[in-house]
């Protein structure tokens, strides 16, 4: 089963895809396995979230994983799940650990296509980006140390605008 798509998402689809594959390494704190395929092609199995119960979601991406700009274009057009979850959960990862902002610039492009009039599966597209994304996440995100009060308050404001256009754009399309 090879797959043209980033992501695998699905537990099935990952336990098909890593039967093709050849263990390479794990990760020093272990939550993360290196895989190779008969292409050279290199790909790597990870938990998002994994303070979650069971380890988290478990997905499994090709590396080199695109850059942040690659990856809301890959939520806003691939018509595969896999990879519009995979690219959401990706881009809130880069926020948690390497301050990479996002929300801006994906929060743009989902307005964008709410004004034309999205089809079910763009719904459902919407839907996906905001919950694995935590668009919806009013929470200031960004380091408040060392900096003025009126930069915390302008990050948090910006936190809550982009969560009070994610709800907004979650009611119009229905939860």
């Amino acid at each position: 089963m090879n797959r043209s798509g980033f992501f695998i998402c699905d537990r099935n689809e990952i336990e098909a895809q890593l039967i093709t594959l050849q263990k390479t390494g794990v990760s020093d704190d272990g939550w993360s396995i290196y895989y190779s395929d008969p292409a050279d092609q290199q790909w790597v199995l990870t938990h998002y979230h994994p303070e979650y119960q069971g380890g988290g979601i478990m997905v499994l991406k090709h590396l080199p994983v695109p850059d942040t700009a690659t990856l809301i274009t890959i939520a806003m057009t691939s018509g595969d799940k896999n990879d519009i979850d995979g690219a959401s959960l990706e881009l809130l990862q880069r926020e948690q650990e390497n301050k990479e902002d996002f929300r801006k610039d994906l929060i743009s492009r989902l307005a964008d296509l709410m004004e034309t009039k999205p089809s079910d599966f763009d719904k459902e597209r919407i839907r996906i980006i905001i919950r694995q994304s935590e668009l919806f996440d009013s929470t200031n995100k960004r380091d408040i140390v060392g900096k003025h009060w009126q930069e915390i308050e302008a990050d948090a404001r910006y936190f809550q605008e982009v969560s009070i256009q994610a709800k907004s754009m979650l009611n119009k399309i229905g939860h």
